[in-house]
């Protein structure tokens, strides 16, 4: 009598785990099942299967390719199929291909998944062995796309994508920043040389007009794309150390965010001390909601600016043709080509003074010739910090 074909299924739908066994026992296979990651995990490591069969998303914590890849370490002449409602999941399938004989969709097919289970079997097949790999690992071999994903991201972020910097502007902290965080998984502590360059950034961003919320920005999207990188990589991961590895991953980009602000109030402190104080600098400040132009300019006059209002494009004209200013604050609630008129009125009337734009909306997508820009939803202090710096900025290209 011929030895049945054992099988691991693990989906953690109730539904599912009682009805798919019992069909697949009547066609002489013997199915062992698990609910969740930590079950199948622990029948792996005590049974033996001839076929895995497991759901992609089992819920917290792990998920189907954590299944898959302990089944390939410790059993790699296993077959392994990976069970999906998201045919179009484009980074799990791409996946699959590079680690799993075959993925089936959601409502699985009975028939065609005994025939592939049977095929598969029967057919030859090359054992894929392979060495897991520590995240280092993986993040050392993904360092280029780990960029062009943070840049592109970092593209779509107002509070981030000022336009007129440029994309190695924009990533010439990142390599640093990568090669830290793969030290830190491979069990090296924080290096002063890493906090360093964290420091140097933080007062670059300073010069280049960006604000303590967007270096903020900065981390978060690219603790997003390595948590993006691990997840499409976890075929291959070490699982014995992703843990620890994550935390690390996290710990570093901590470091380096603390030292990058600490670098950049640095320079605003410098600044200050070295320029010439802001206090009675002139700012007009163009809005047409008269409550937020009176809050905002309550907010700048409270920090030392001179602020002069305009509430129309008729009152901003007057005043652009009576006096210079040293500043310009434009508010969303201006109408698109009243703003652009008026920037480049303001220009050529002040073309050492900075322009500062609070958006907003579609708003932010008209083409200005601005030097900062802040959210509508950014606080008092945003605007405060716009306005100096902006101002420190130009005295800085003035002295050059």
């Amino acid at each position: 009598m011929n030895k049945p074909i054992t099988i691991l299924f693990v989906d953690d739908e109730p539904g599912i785990r009682m009805t798919l066994p019992a069909i697949l026992d009547g066609f002489q296979f013997k199915v062992s099942v698990a609910a969740s990651v930590p079950e199948a995990l622990h029948l792996i490591a005590t049974q033996k299967f001839d076929v895995l069969i497991s759901d992609l998303n089992i819920g917290q914590p792990g998920d189907g390719f954590t299944v898959v890849s302990a089944m390939r370490r410790t059993q790699p002449t296993a077959v392994t199929f990976i069970l999906t409602g998201y045919p179009a999941f484009e980074s799990a399938l791409e996946a699959i291909r590079q680690q799993v004989d075959d993925y089936l969709i959601k409502p699985a097919d009975i028939q065609g998944l005994v025939e592939k289970i049977r095929q598969t079997l029967t057919s030859p097949r090359s054992i894929r062995h392979f060495e897991p790999k520590r995240l280092a690992e993986i993040l050392e071999d993904n360092k280029r796309e780990i960029v062009q994903r943070w840049l592109a991201k970092a593209r779509q972020d107002q509070q981030i994508s000022i336009p007129k910097r440029s994309d190695r502007e924009l990533t010439d902290h990142l390599p640093a920043a990568i090669e830290e965080i793969i030290s830190r998984c491979r069990g090296n502590k924080v290096s002063n040389d890493a906090l360093k360059a964290a420091e140097l950034h933080g007062r670059t961003r300073f010069k280049q007009g960006c604000s303590i919320p967007s270096l903020i920005g900065e981390a978060r999207i690219l603790q997003e794309v390595l948590g993006a990188t691990v997840q499409e990589n976890l075929l291959g991961a070490d699982v014995s150390f992703l843990i620890p590895d994550v935390i690390r991953i996290g710990e570093s980009l901590q470091s380096t965010v603390e030292a990058s602000i600490r670098g950049y109030l640095h320079a605003r402190h410098a600044a200050s001390e070295d320029l010439s104080s802001n206090k009675g600098k002139a700012v007009l400040l163009l809005s047409a909601d008269p409550e937020l132009a009176l809050l905002r300019a309550h907010v700048l006059s409270h920090a030392g600016f001179s602020t002069t209002r305009a509430d129309s494009r008729q009152e901003a004209l007057q005043l652009l043709s009576e006096k210079r200013f040293d500043a310009l604050v434009i508010s969303y609630s201006m109408s698109g080509p009243d703003i652009v008129e008026l920037a480049h009125l303001f220009k050529g009337q002040n073309p050492n003074a900075p322009i500062v734009t609070v958006a907003k909306g579609k708003w932010e997508d008209l083409k200005i010739d601005v030097d900062f820009a802040v959210t509508g939803e950014e606080g008092p202090e945003a605007l405060i910090e716009a306005v100096d710096t902006a101002l420190n900025r130009k005295q800085l290209r003035r002295i050059k």
